[in-house]
């Protein structure tokens, strides 16, 4: 690295960066938007809301494919450093990405969402009614994750009374760190439940129904049926994608209208406004913290030379903290106009699963305001202590009044009766 490079010691999966995420990302991107930093075999860090803007809009030049096994100098993907694993559509570019994002809106377009919205809500309620009699909960592992991990499991066509095995594993995913024996069980524990996913597309291919194992096996990308890998590949993304980063905005915003009482009676009394919301609380507590590209042929990073090959993460979380697009980001304002934030990405890739996200924020925030109002979160909360891939809690108890059961009296969630469209 020449002396004209900036350069920055900066590891994202640091406990420095963990400690205080705002202020780190403020100070990257107001002093030198785009570094150099030789963690986890160097990868330019990109800060800025302009420069993120450029890179995610030139996928010809920033790659996201991911070829495996990982090999220096070729497309990594999207995690720094490389997963193991495969994400489809995340993970591949244009002209494919472009068909294969088209054949997959049918299970998560803005209208695909709202179809979900019921049963969103029979799952929030199943949740709250298993603890509501006790004046006791956890905010994250008996609601903020249970709830989009049955969500999610549902659309794949995964054993929905599995879930409690399926969330653990991918919560244990994005807090433990990279090279440690927790990150390896947990990644073992991720590769058990996509064998379950092998397992599952023979049956599916034979016998379908209306999930998504089931639409993968009868779908054609590209004029032909797609692979029983390639279709384990969306689940690598799905599954990950449509859980934790769904328990990590939750439980942010949570612990944020424990420490504003104001703003949580606002809320209380103007429930529909929870939605609008959504923007402010992605902006400022953003789940994905943020995405890798690779380099296909020297260019430049706004003003700064990158060469071939080399590795870029796009800091979605800076990005939301750029004063040049908010001002006073280190501010949360709940009337702010953020729609422009960067926390589902941007550009061609942007999340697909946004539109379930966002109702299940509307949905469950609403949920414990009106069923649990007075909740306060005691001794015991536990943030991530890597931020590296997701910034959220691994747990988070709570006491409240307690209350009744509003749901059936069912003892597994499988038992729940199903819903009409």
């Amino acid at each position: 690295m020449s002396d004209d490079v900036p350069e920055v010691d900066f590891d994202h999966h640091s406990a420095d960066y963990a400690r205080d995420p705002v202020a780190a990302n403020i100070g990257m991107n107001s002093r030198c938007p785009v570094a150099y930093s030789r963690r986890h075999g160097g990868f330019w860090l990109v800060t800025g809301f302009d420069q993120i803007s450029e890179v995610a809009h030139q996928p010809q030049l920033f790659s996201s494919e991911h070829e495996l096994p990982n090999k220096p100098g070729r497309p990594q993907g999207t995690v720094v450093p490389p997963s193991s694993f495969r994400g489809i559509p995340l993970e591949i570019d244009p002209p494919e990405y472009l068909e294969w994002r088209k054949a997959l809106n049918v299970f998560f377009s803005p209208a695909a969402a709202r179809k979900l919205r019921p049963r969103i809500a029979q799952f929030a309620t199943w949740c709250v009614d298993q603890c509501i009699e006790s004046g006791a909960m956890d905010l994250v592992l008996d609601l903020s994750n249970p709830v989009p991990a049955l969500i999610t499991l549902d659309i794949v066509g995964l054993p929905l009374d599995d879930w409690r095995l399926y969330a653990d594993v991918v919560h244990a995913l994005v807090y433990t760190h990279p090279g440690t024996p927790e990150f390896d069980r947990a990644e073992a524990g991720f590769a058990r439940l996509i064998e379950t996913v092998r397992e599952l597309i023979p049956k599916r291919r034979a016998d379908p129904g209306d999930d998504l194992i089931s639409f993968l096996t009868q779908v054609e990308i590209g004029g032909a049926t797609i692979s029983d890998e390639d279709i384990a590949a969306v689940c690598n993304a799905v599954i990950p994608g449509g859980v934790d980063t769904t328990t990590a905005l939750l439980a942010n915003t949570f612990d944020y209208l424990d420490r504003d009482r104001a703003a949580r009676r606002h809320l209380i009394d103007a429930p529909e406004s929870i939605a609008d919301t959504c923007d402010e609380f992605l902006r400022y507590f953003t789940p994905v913290m943020g995405a890798g590209r690779t380099v296909m042929r020297d260019t430049t990073i706004g003003g700064v030379p990158v060469k071939q090959g080399d590795r870029v993460l796009l800091s979605w979380a800076a990005g939301n903290l750029d004063a040049k697009v908010f001002p006073r980001p280190a501010r949360i304002d709940l009337d702010r106009d953020a729609g422009r934030q960067t926390a589902f990405g941007v550009g061609l890739h942007r999340c697909i699963g946004r539109h379930i996200a966002r109702m299940d924020f509307e949905v469950m925030v609403g949920e414990v305001l009106h069923r649990l109002p007075d909740y306060r979160i005691v001794e015991g909360a536990e943030r991530y202590s890597t931020l590296g891939q997701i910034n959220g809690f691994v747990k988070m108890p709570a006491r409240f009044t307690p209350g009744s059961r509003r749901g059936p009296a069912v003892a597994t969630v499988s038992e729940l009766p199903s819903l009409s469209d």
